[in-house]
């Protein structure tokens, strides 16, 4: 090779385009992302909340159907292990408890009359 010839690759190889991402550039997305789940992950928890609240509140709904359809047909298609939320007895004139299971706990109480007729929901 030439001093010239020399003198061409070394600023061919001079002018090469970098590829990848400054240090800087890389932190800046880091910091993004941080910020993103600092704000995200409460929202997210705050979802899963309400919903095992409204998972408890479906079950102790639909257990008090069950129950109060057993009691007015005299059937025996209700059974305790079907609803693992749920607690109480399948009585006239008793109470089913759904509790959540969320980090608050919540309850949700559905009384059976004399009748076998539920009421709605009482959270609490």
């Amino acid at each position: 090779m030439t001093t010239k010839s020399l003198q061409q690759a070394l600023t061919k190889s001079k002018k090469a385009v970098k590829n990848g991402f400054t240090l800087i550039e890389l932190m800046v997305v880091v910091a993004i992302v941080g910020i993103l789940s600092a704000v995200g992950v409460p929202q997210l928890l705050a979802a899963n909340d309400k919903a095992k609240d409204s998972a408890a509140e479906a079950e102790v709904v639909n257990a008090a159907k069950t129950c109060s359809i057993d009691l007015l047909t005299g059937s025996s298609g209700y059974v305790a292990t079907d609803f693992p939320l749920v607690t109480g007895s399948c009585a006239v004139s008793s109470n089913l408890v759904g509790t959540s299971t969320s980090s608050a706990g919540t309850t949700y109480t559905v009384s059976l009359d004399a009748a076998g007729i539920p009421s709605t929901p009482v959270e609490g």
